[in-house]
């Protein structure tokens, strides 16, 4: 099972929204949180599983219920997956590339 590293932009992504969905309905940070989790555990059992996007080693997991993609890449050296970007699908996927 490889490690999970979340960086700060994706930590970052990932307090905004929380906070944004718990002022929309109380509890439902929970329920995103815990589809975070899910999908997270599925990458650590198989960091392959979800395909490279664009030209670089990016690969995007889909969140089930919530319009977001976790970004990541994985070194299989570290056996370490490393969370770029907790990343909102309505969002223009250049922003990817900046630290915006």
């Amino acid at each position: 099972m490889a490690s999970i590293k979340i960086l700060k932009r994706a930590d970052n992504e990932l307090t905004d929204a929380c906070i944004w969905y718990e002022k929309q309905q109380l509890g439902l940070s929970q329920k995103f949180r815990k589809a975070i989790r899910n999908s997270l555990n599925s990458i650590a059992l198989n960091p392959l599983i979800f395909p490279k996007r664009f030209e670089e080693n990016l690969r995007f997991a889909i969140l089930y219920k919530f319009p977001y993609v976790i970004v990541y890449w994985y070194d299989e050296k570290l056996d370490t997956v490393f969370v770029a970007s907790v990343f909102h699908t309505k969002r223009n996927p250049d922003r990817l590339k900046s630290n915006e």
